[in-house]
This record gives C-alpha cells, structure tokens and sequence, in this order.
C-alpha cells in the first residue's frame, strides 16, 4: 500500500482535552488507532469526540459505523456529553450501521460476506469525502467470520480501505475486566498502526480511569499511563498526572 509522502508526517488533531498533549500533538493522517477497554471505560465517548470535534471543529466529514446501538439511542446518551449529534449530521456527521443481529440477518438473507460490509463502508466514503472514521466495535464486525486467520484478513482489508483513502480511524475493541490486554483476540494490535488502552484499576471501593498510548508508528507519544475522566464535556485526559507512581 502506498502512502502519499506529502502528507506522511501531517498530524490531525483530536481536540479531546488533554489527550493531543499525550499524542504529542495528534494523530497522524491516514492511520488506524485502535481504542481499547473492558465495558464501561468509555471507548464510545472517545471515539465519537474524535469524529465529532473533526466535524464541528475543523470541517471535517466523518463517518461513524455503530455494529452495536441504534442512532436514537447513541443520540440521547451523547447528548449528556454536550455532543449534539443531530446538528454535527447538518454540518457532516455519518452515522450508519445499528445492531449487529440486524446485520447478520440481512446478510444471511442477500448471502452477503463481510467483503460486502467492507465495500458498503469504502463506497460511504468516497462518496461524501470522509477523512474520519470510526468502527464501533471490531469485536462485533470479526464476529461475522468464524476463524482466527480470517478475522486477520478482515482485519487488514479494513485497515488497508481506510488508510488508501487517506482516511484517519478509530477501531474500538472491548477487552476482559481486570487484564492488561490490548485487544480481544491478540493480533489486532499487530495490524494497526496505533494502540490507545483505557484501564479500570480497582482502588477499594472505586475504580481509576487511566489511558495509555501503547503504540503509536511515525511519532513520538506519551509512555505513562496518565489518568482520565468522564464528564460532562466527555473524555477529560489530564497528562500531567500519571495513575501509578515509580518506586525507587
């Protein structure tokens, strides 16, 4: 796959508070991050700032492909984050998809393949100049192919659409409470070019948000797992405060 050079080293920002200091400035053009976390991390927030702020802040069409909630629903609980997405809709906002069960039935009664999904998504983005995307949640899109080694070819079809149209993307996983996985099966961090992880460290009776930038290819990032929360304006980062202090 070739990447254009010109714009190799362009970095689009994420204007999530907090987290472009981490990312050393912002995410550069064209590649696919992965965002894990186990349930209720917020994933979803994160990733819909990400096409939100490109839409409203810096005019950028967007396309979020949900596998997972339907609109209604994702348009009330984004709401209690400040995020209006009907009017981010009028000024460039996609959102597709709805409940993976709806999806497996339509493709069952068409004989679709997941190569038609892929294709679905590519011609979305062509046709209405998307420059971000988000995939919520890669966990439900691999679970439409049944082995390991074709969840890798889904995979990098995926990851290899986005980039060639220069799209820059989001791809959510959710991982097992209480590990320190980065992905659901193990090779989808192998795949992309970045890894973002949401922790929830248990502290008695509360659990600690933190964020780390794993892997992050062409540029320099944060290494600490630095701590979050979720507010009212959604994902807050503060990359000053780290989750763990070092012991001398």
């Amino acid at each position: 796959m070739e990447i254009n050079n010109e714009n190799k080293n362009e970095k689009i920002k994420t204007a999530i508070t907090g987290f472009d200091s981490m990312l050393n400035g912002g995410v550069i053009k064209g590649r696919n991050i992965l965002l894990s976390g186990p349930c209720g991390s917020g994933k979803t927030t994160l990733a819909m700032q990400f096409v939100y702020n490109g839409v409203m802040q810096f005019n950028e069409p967007s396309l979020y492909v949900t596998l997972e909630e339907n609109k209604e629903k994702i348009y009330y609980d984004m709401k209690q984050f400040g995020m209006d997405l009907k009017k981010a809709e009028e000024r460039g906002l996609m959102i597709v998809g709805g409940p993976i069960a709806g999806i497996k039935s339509y493709m069952d009664r068409v004989d679709a393949s997941i190569k038609h999904i892929i294709k679905e998504i590519e011609e979305i983005i062509k046709q209405n100049n998307i420059k971000r995307v988000v995939i919520d949640s890669i966990n439900l899109l691999t679970m439409l192919v049944k082995t390991d080694e074709d969840r890798r070819k889904t995979l990098a079809m995926l990851c290899n659409m986005l980039s060639s149209l220069g799209c820059t993307s989001i791809l959510t996983s959710e991982t097992k409470e209480g590990t320190m996985d980065l992905s659901r099966y193990g090779m989808e961090e192998f795949i992309v070019d970045g890894v973002v992880v949401l922790y929830l460290v248990r502290q008695g009776s509360r659990f600690i948000p933190g964020i780390a930038i794993r892997k992050m290819r062409g540029t320099n990032h944060d290494k600490q797992i630095r701590v979050y929360n979720i507010t009212d304006k959604g994902i807050v980062v503060y990359p000053e405060e780290t989750m763990f202090t070092d012991v001398v």
